[in-house]
């Protein structure tokens, strides 16, 4: 029996002055027997550090480390899933919720029965839940309280499992913590050179609708079905340019200016399949009702057709007036003076 993939979900998000902001999700599959092997080698592209975070590896110039970590999610992922819930909105942790329904939705598509999400726990916190013999940390809840909600529902399987863990503890979770880096990285300063290393093995899906999404130079995404775990077209090999050189002070978009050409693309596109999404709903709902109008009507029509035939069941015309008639005649009839008080 084949064994159900693994995944390693790390997030990022974009909430800066003037821009519409993103909450992101990346999912990195990977199959249950190759986990060992994952494990090592991304224990070897971290060394010499002890642990892997992008974005303070980043900060202290330590670039080596953030290329072989791309090269190591491109080798060894089986596929990697990126949600973008873009704009963020006022709230972020609604925004995180809605990006994780809609992963934990992808996920289940792929059989994936185990999810390893990073934990948003400090430390400290996680001590305390052990000490107190919880088995949830307070940060996680709002995670589990999602993943339930969806299990209930049935819209995903109740065999999926979802566990927080601390990325020091699981060299694993490295993987999509770089992912979700260079995706960021992609949308803030408009630098596709970082996520062109995994382009080739990820599709980007919105968190409202979960249609997919592409990030590229000419605004296009590839056609849809085109990309996925089994299989991978041309378009996906080819939707970024490696060619672009390295910054470290960041690349041609101004944070205090707004969102840069990659986000605004990616935005449109998301807002093109809302609106396309809700073009379909109405549509169906005005189905629904036309074909609920018709079965009306032909219930009214069903009904006024019987009672336009004759019913033999029952006396005549002349006979039922005669018994009227005589039940009339015979009914006593109670007489009452106007300005006689009633008794009880």
């Amino acid at each position: 029996m084949t064994a159900h993939p693994v995944a390693f979900v790390d997030e990022a998000f974009i909430r800066l002055h003037q821009h519409p902001g993103a909450y992101l999700f990346a999912a990195v599959l990977v199959d249950a027997e190759d986990l060992p092997d994952v494990i090592a080698a991304a224990r070897q592209a971290a060394d010499p550090h002890g642990e892997f975070h992008a974005s303070d590896l980043y900060r202290r110039g330590h670039i080596q480390p953030i290329e072989d970590m791309l090269d190591t999610t491109e080798a060894h992922a089986g596929w990697t899933l990126m949600i973008a819930q873009a704009p963020m909105g006022e709230h972020q942790e609604a925004a995180r919720q809605a990006a994780l329904t809609q992963l934990l939705r992808q996920l289940n598509d792929q059989k994936v029965r185990d999810v390893v999400l990073d934990t948003r726990a400090s430390p400290r916190e996680q001590l305390d839940t052990q000490l107190q013999g919880r088995k949830v940390n307070p940060s996680d809840l709002p995670d589990i309280t999602t993943y339930r909600r969806l299990v209930r529902g049935q819209h995903i399987n109740a065999r999926m499992r979802l566990q927080h863990v601390d990325d020091r503890h699981q060299p694993a979770l490295w993987l999509p913590d770089v992912t979700a880096w260079a995706f960021q990285r992609a949308l803030v300063f408009d630098e596709p050179q970082w996520w062109s290393r995994v382009a080739s093995v990820a599709t980007i899906h919105d968190a409202a609708t979960g249609r997919e999404l592409s990030l590229t130079n000419d605004r296009t995404a590839p056609p849809t079905g085109e990309r996925g775990p089994q299989i991978q077209s041309q378009s996906a090999q080819n939707s970024l340019s490696s060619a672009s050189f390295y910054t470290l002070n960041g690349g041609t978009t101004n944070r205090t200016q707004g969102p840069g050409h990659l986000y605004s693309a990616l935005l449109d596109q998301a807002v093109e399949a809302r609106s396309a999404s809700t073009a379909v709903a109405v549509q169906a709902s005005i189905a629904a009702l036309s074909a609920n109008v018709d079965r009306l009507t032909t219930a009214i029509s069903a009904t006024t057709q019987n009672r336009a035939l004759p019913d033999h069941s029952h006396p005549s015309d002349a006979d039922a007036g005669s018994i009227d008639a005589g039940s009339q005649a015979e009914a006593p009839t109670a007489y009452r003076e106007p300005s006689e008080p009633e008794l009880g």
